[in-house]
């Protein structure tokens, strides 16, 4: 099936950002699947467990039960012997001798990752991010951080990039692959609509400070963990804190709920102005869909348009 490119409409000829092809979606498909193999081998799964499947239903089945005859000693059925919570059943082989230290082993309850990382290493990320006095002092404390486990699978640290007095912020949730490549925000394509976005309603790329509120991307671009958040949101407030900005663009539901601190769909919270105090400092705060989004339904470009069109509004006031 040919890909069609939408008609021009008016808001485009006013000067709207131009729009993007016909979304493609084999690419994305394949993008998807790259995506969760690259998981895969991110959670350490790198092989089939059989070649075969085993079919359970043809499994032989238990041997009949010997039967008493009359020549017994007792008539009554001979009892078994009682089962105590160490013994193994063996099929056919020796006998297994049981060992205490491994039933302790089995017993024990699973122990998630968000226990294994939580609140102690929260306030260690509060106190490391609060103690930088420049955003040059930020960026090494976050490269010699090691107790967030997005750090782990990720290549490099994507920190932020732009003035550090800039008067604009734009906020996404999460790097993506290409973003972790290059160890900056908002590369390839996704970066370069966002660069049109800003455009259109006459803002230069260059003056503003783009940056996420995660430091590292997500292996297979899954959604983090709420322990995750947490430990990387002191990292962006003191972001917040060292440039100061007036205004914070974000792009996303992710960025919007840990930037507006509220809840709920960002098709509700999207086109209107919020006024949020992080780290000390006041801002007025606007969200809007992500441009990865955009890229998939072009069509809800015209919600950005609109919403784009109230913050130019706002930072002309």
């Amino acid at each position: 099936m040919s890909e069609t490119t939408p008609p021009p409409n008016e808001d485009a000829e006013k000067g709207a950002f131009a729009p993007v092809p016909g979304a493609a979606y084999l690419d994305a498909d394949m993008a998807s699947l790259a995506g969760l193999l690259e998981w895969y081998d991110a959670m350490g799964v790198d092989l089939a467990v059989e070649e075969e499947a085993v079919d359970r239903f043809a499994a032989p089945k238990s041997p009949p039960m010997p039967q008493v005859t009359q020549g017994a000693q007792s008539s009554s059925p001979v009892a078994a012997p009682a089962a105590t919570g160490t013994s193994r059943p063996a099929s056919g082989g020796p006998d297994v001798i049981a060992n205490p230290l491994l039933e302790q082993e089995e017993n024990k309850p699973i122990v998630r990752q968000q226990n294994m990382v939580g609140k102690a290493e929260i306030e260690v990320a509060a106190k490391t991010a609060q103690a930088a006095a420049s955003l040059d002092e930020l960026r090494d404390a976050l490269a010699n951080f090691d107790a967030c486990p997005l750090k782990r699978h990720a290549d490099k640290l994507v920190f932020g990039e732009g003035p550090s007095d800039a008067n604009i912020m734009v906020v996404g949730g999460a790097p993506r692959k290409q973003d972790d490549m290059a160890g900056l925000p908002f590369q390839g394509a996704e970066g370069a609509l966002l660069e049109r976005i800003l455009a259109a309603i006459q803002l230069d790329y260059s003056t503003v400070y783009r940056t996420n509120v995660l430091p590292w991307r997500p292996a297979g671009d899954r959604r983090p963990s709420p322990i995750e958040r947490d430990i990387c949101l002191p990292f962006f407030q003191r972001q917040v804190g060292l440039i100061k900005p007036k205004f914070i663009l974000c792009l996303g539901e992710q960025a919007a709920h840990l930037v507006l601190d509220q809840k709920g769909s960002i098709l509700r919270l999207r086109g209107q102005a919020h006024a949020v105090e992080i780290d000390g400092h006041g801002a007025q705060a606007f969200a809007t869909l992500n441009p990865s989004h955009l890229l998939n339904k072009p069509a809800q470009k015209a919600l950005v348009w609109h919403d784009m069109l109230k913050f130019k509004r706002a930072i002309s006031a």
